[in-house]
């Protein structure tokens, strides 16, 4: 039994290293700064087929498709609150919203052709069915997925723009893709709640908004930890709850692992000839600290590793990309969840006060996110 326990302590050790490791490469590779990476594709617009030949004569590129997450979608600017509040819906999609990054970079192009696809709570496993209708929706598609993103990630709502958005692509001269943030939570919170539904004493099913637009954010946390723990007091319960739980981690693993380089892929075999832009993922807990107030930034540091690792099979998907691509860092953009707040969908705002959760860039993020994807276009930001 000794030997046994010095032999897990040795693996645990050797895991131990080779993830600190792995860490430690990723955050050194992702310090590279947007300027940096211009320099390094200063050359392509006379490489790889982009519109024009030099970088001080426009416009750019006349036909733009921006396409993911709601990173790009402008959600919590002054626009995007007033369609909200006019249309009565909490998060809306694929609307031009003056002040985001997509908007800007269009400006600043030349753009006359310019779509932006952006659905807030897309997964890169939404995304990849978005443009491939070969690719099956997940259960997280056909379930929580629409109610985790007030209606507007579900299966009828992709089909309605596939045509849209693939014929948008094969006209597309740059085409920016950003998406896979929704990667790290969406699937553990949606099987979760799956379970707490089989827990739920409530005389009639209720959605989350449903509960949070009734009951409000704390009680509806409540009554989730309260439905989920009462799910596994019948043990018939407890192989489809194991599964779905599993299924969950599974997708945590790999979904993003594999989605983001079958996107690329669908991407070239729409159009092979578009300058492609993958835009990294910011760390949504920017600035968090541990102890309030004291500027430790210790939550924010803790979890950097974790999105380096992420933006580092970005890093990768662009390198390998038979064509012309270009990784684009999106490191300490300024975003309107400045500081800690409770990061649930419960408690998620679409605007930009300061009660809530809100880990989208303000005006002044979505121009940093701009200048990034400009610079490493070799663009000057209009």
């Amino acid at each position: 039994m000794k030997h046994t326990n010095k032999w897990i302590a040795f693996l645990i050790a050797i895991v131990m290293i080779l993830t600190a490791g792995i860490g430690a490469l990723a955050e050194e590779l992702t310090d590279q700064t947007a300027e940096e990476v211009a320099e390094t594709s200063a050359q392509a617009y006379e490489i790889k087929g982009a519109t024009v030949e030099k970088a001080d004569e426009g416009p750019y590129y006349s036909n733009y498709v921006s396409i993911g997450d709601s990173c790009g979608s402008g959600l919590g600017l002054p626009q995007y609150v007033a369609l909200s509040k006019e249309r009565k819906q909490r998060w809306i999609a694929c609307e031009k919203i003056e002040g985001s990054y997509p908007t800007l970079v269009a400006k600043a192009v030349g753009a006359t052709n310019f779509g932006q696809y952006h659905f807030p709570g897309a997964r890169t496993a939404d995304i990849r069915y978005l443009l491939d209708e070969h690719y099956y929706a997940d259960w997280v598609l056909l379930g929580q997925a629409m109610y985790l993103s007030n209606g507007v990630v579900s299966k009828a709502n992709l089909d309605s723009y596939r045509e849209e958005v693939t014929a948008a692509i094969r006209n597309a001269d740059l085409i920016t893709i950003d998406v896979g943030i929704n990667d790290v939570w969406l699937p553990v919170i949606a099987a979760i709640y799956d379970i707490a539904e089989k827990g739920r004493v409530l005389e009639r099913q209720l959605t989350i908004p449903e509960l949070v637009a009734e009951y409000g954010s704390i009680a509806t946390v409540v009554d989730n930890a309260a439905s989920f723990v009462r799910a596994w007091t019948n043990p018939l319960t407890w192989p489809g709850n194991i599964l779905k739980l599993s299924s969950a981690l599974i997708k945590w693993v790999i979904d993003y692992q594999v989605n983001t380089t079958a996107i690329m892929n669908r991407i070239r075999q729409l159009n092979p000839k578009a300058t492609v832009v993958v835009c990294g993922l910011y760390n949504p807990v920017y600035h968090w600290d541990l102890i309030p107030f004291s500027g430790d930034h210790f939550i924010e540091h803790v979890l950097q590793p974790y999105y380096s690792a992420l933006n580092l099979k970005k890093r990768v998907d662009a390198l390998f990309y038979w064509g012309d691509a270009r990784y684009v860092p999106m490191d300490d953009i300024e975003l309107f969840s400045d500081g800690f707040a409770i990061p649930l969908f419960e408690f998620t705002i679409e605007d930009g006060g300061t009660i809530g959760y809100n880990p989208h860039p303000t005006l002044e993020g979505a121009k940093q996110q701009a200048k990034n994807i400009l610079n490493a276009l070799g663009v000057p930001l209009g």
